[in-house]
């Protein structure tokens, strides 16, 4: 494959991701801010609490360390990061 080929491959794939992104996300409000419990951190195997908000629509987000889900992640609000915490049974 060109470097052309790998340039569009790789365009393709961001406007895959970004309009999932957008209908997901795009004009939802957040109607509750949280931090994971110490139980919900445990049965997801996580050592770390995240920050986490729920949308009108029902749907909770949160940061993860990486796309396999391997532990809660930092999430940053313009130039502050909110913490991730640790569970309280570590």
């Amino acid at each position: 494959m060109t470097e052309k080929g790998k340039d569009v491959k790789k365009e393709n794939l961001n406007d895959k991701w970004t309009k999932f992104a957008e209908k997901q996300l795009l004009g939802k409000k957040i109607i509750k801010v949280d931090y994971l419990s110490d139980d919900e951190a445990k049965d997801s195997m996580w050592y770390n609490k995240p920050v986490i908000f729920q949308l009108d629509n029902g749907a909770w987000v949160y940061p993860m360390r990486d796309d396999e889900g391997n532990d809660g992640g930092a999430l940053v609000v313009g130039k502050e990061t909110l913490p991730v915490l640790s569970r309280g049974d570590e």
